[in-house]
């Protein structure tokens, strides 16, 4: 099974940094971290590695070691991840209880994964919230003694947001800065990107940056008061931040367009910004909050961060402050004079709680508001409530419910996934979720998206060398208009049958073999005329080393409409500790349906990828059951 496709590749890539940089680092690699009280563990393996004279190793021993170490590391967090790891979305797995996981990777590298409630301050959108899937965010961090790394991946109900930023030491005060940002909101559908290198000079509690950057967005919706659909521009500025006290940040900055070329109409787009602000996070019995303002007298959508005028502003004051409850928040933020209007306000206020219902059992709930003050700014209404039952090994349910209410679009969304172990041998999950999109623009189609499954896996329970996994999906889209046939909002109904067979006949060698067939009917296809489509794919791997693997896959797709596509490839995999999998390939012939794929990286081309083996998965949960019935 697979993470999501951007949490997949970002893991994947950060995981390759990190082995790039544990090659030429030379301090030893720190202890795994301590197990979490939050969610269970597998008990550390019996088996290790022999011992290996000091005489007898060389650097690519050592090399070893030190992949092999901190792959160790990992432990925690992976098992954590093989909790939820079953079901047809596949980006569901980063899902650990609702809480935040970080992990020291070793040389002073750190992973975080995060997954909470989206509102108008912390979602990946820059404007306007939207009922969805729940905010997952992946961070990559390494603070070195010449370079500071930082990579993210945000996706969430309003959209996704993935970027960067490297500062690199220089020597004698200064330091190169670079950042990149890819951003798109699926409310507007507008999509952002941003890259900016500078030279800064000073230490970390005052220094003076001179920079250059690059913005571009794109109307994708075609729905902006903008006569380009792509505007863009090139900027040159200077800024600057003085830590005063601990906690006590002030910053300005200002930035200019160079020469832009802007269609007549959109100048105001490549508007200079022109900025001072302040930050103020109290510790002592305070910690935890924070009072913040900035305020831009001059400002442009180029210029800013933003990805719609109206929902962009000159001046924002905000403070937040922990609650009592586990990650709860109470938060405020005024907003004042947008780029539409100088007249525009907006209020938002927050609450953000978390509630043990009983042992084992936890609520979490947030309720937001964003109350216009003055002129035409947007009001907006949100509700989230979150139950989580975790009771692993025997059972794990987590439920959803969310509803939006704004001017632009109403929206809500609910899902219930389960987990139950049958037996020594079986496992049982089921998955549904549904999302209903009301927009209030004239010329968008209201519509109903729903899925739902049932899955079964099977585990032979004395060697445990042969394993299979078998899944029911229906999809259901709807639209709530007759006559409907455009793509994503017409009407459709498919139906997805998955299995998956995997032997192990010797202990190097493992055999898979997977196939799918869906029947879909779709009104903006040949008129909604069923489509029946299959897709097999086998593929063999041998075990190299104790982590390192080869294989390579053939793969079959035929559709009744489209015909038949042929696939083969090969990868490369480390495997830790037969949990989580990376794997790089190539595949010299592709197959494009990610639907039926899977965690399967099919199309032609190289691949990276990121996934949990479904054996390793029925492993986690039913070993436990054995280890019960031998007591």
């Amino acid at each position: 099974m697979v993470l999501s496709r951007y949490v997949s590749r970002s893991l994947a890539g950060a995981c390759c940094a990190w082995m790039c940089a544990a090659a030429a680092a030379q301090e030893p690699a720190p202890e795994p971290p301590a197990p979490a009280a939050s969610a269970p563990t597998l008990p550390a393996d019996s088996t290790a590695p022999e011992a290996i004279p000091e005489s007898q190793t060389g650097p690519i021993d050592n090399l070893k070691q030190r992949v092999e170490d901190t792959l160790d590391s990992w432990e925690e967090f992976l098992n954590e991840l093989l909790v939820d790891a079953l079901g047809p979305d596949y980006e569901r797995r980063y899902r650990v209880f609702g809480q935040k996981k970080t992990v020291d990777l070793g040389k002073r590298w750190m992973l975080s994964l995060d997954e909470r409630q989206t509102g108008l301050l912390n979602s990946a959108g820059t404007g306007i919230p939207a009922a969805g899937r729940p905010s997952r965010t992946f961070e990559l961090t390494h603070v070195g003694k010449r370079n500071d790394v930082r990579f993210y991946n945000q996706h969430d109900g309003t959209g996704l947001e993935n970027g960067g930023s490297i500062g690199t030491t220089l020597g004698h005060g200064f330091s190169l800065q670079t950042s990149g940002r890819r951003l798109h909101d699926d409310t507007v559908n507008v999509a952002r990107t941003d890259a900016q290198a500078g030279l800064r000079y000073g230490p970390r509690d005052l220094w003076f940056e001179g920079f250059v950057r690059h913005a571009q967005l794109e109307d994708r919706g075609l729905r902006q008061p903008w006569v380009d659909r792509e505007p863009k521009a090139n900027f040159a500025g200077v800024q600057a931040q003085w830590e005063a006290a601990p906690g006590l940040a002030f910053s300005a900055q200002h930035q200019q367009a160079i020469k832009p070329e802007m269609a007549p109409g959109d100048e105001r787009l490549a508007d200079a910004r022109t900025e001072i602000g302040a930050d103020w996070r109290p510790g002592g019995q305070w910690s935890g909050s924070r009072v913040y303002w900035r305020e831009s007298p001059q400002l442009g959508l180029l210029s800013s961060q933003g990805v719609e005028e109206r929902t962009t502003y000159k001046r924002v004051i905000g403070g937040e402050i922990p609650e009592g409850s586990k990650d709860g928040m109470v938060y405020a933020q005024v907003r004042h004079q947008s780029l539409v209007s100088d007249k525009d306000a907006l209020l938002v206020v927050g609450w953000r709680h978390t509630h043990e219902l009983a042992p084992k059992w936890q609520s979490q709930s947030l309720i937001e508001s964003g109350i216009p003050i003055a002129g035409d700014a947007l009001r907006s209404t949100l509700f989230d409530l979150r139950i989580q039952h975790n009771d692993f090994p025997h059972r794990a349910l987590g439920t959803e419910l969310q509803a939006v209410r704004t001017p632009i679009r109403n929206s809500d969304f609910a899902s219930a996934d389960y987990t139950q172990r049958l037996g020594r041998d079986t496992l049982f999950v089921t998955r549904a979720s549904a999302t209903e999109l009301k927009s209030q623009v004239a010329g968008e189609i209201p519509v109903i998206f729903g899925d739902a499954s049932v899955g079964l896996g099977w585990q032979e329970p004395e060697a445990r060398r042969f394993s299979t996994f078998w899944r029911y999906t229906a999809l259901a889209r709807e639209p709530r208009q007759d006559g409907v046939t455009t793509p994503g909002s017409a009407k459709r109904r498919a139906r997805i049958v998955f299995s998956e067979f995997e032997y192990q006949p010797v202990e190097t060698l493992d055999l898979l073999l997977r196939a799918s067939r869906r029947w879909d009917r779709d009104d903006s296809f040949q008129a909604g005329a069923q489509r029946i489509t299959d897709l097999y794919v086998m593929r063999p791997t041998y075990q190299l080393a104790r982590r390192w693997r080869f294989g390579f896959h053939v793969a079959h797709w035929k559709d009744d409409a489209m015909g038949v596509q042929r696939g083969y490839g090969a990868e490369l995999a480390v495997q830790m500790k037969r949990k989580v999998v990376l794997a790089l390939g190539y595949n010299a012939k592709g197959i494009d349906d990610g639907e039926l794929a899977a965690d399967d990286r099919l199309g032609k081309g190289f691949k990276i990828r990121a996934y949990i083996p479904t054996e390793a998965t029925l492993k986690y949960w039913l070993r436990s059951a054995r280890g019960e019935e031998r007591k």
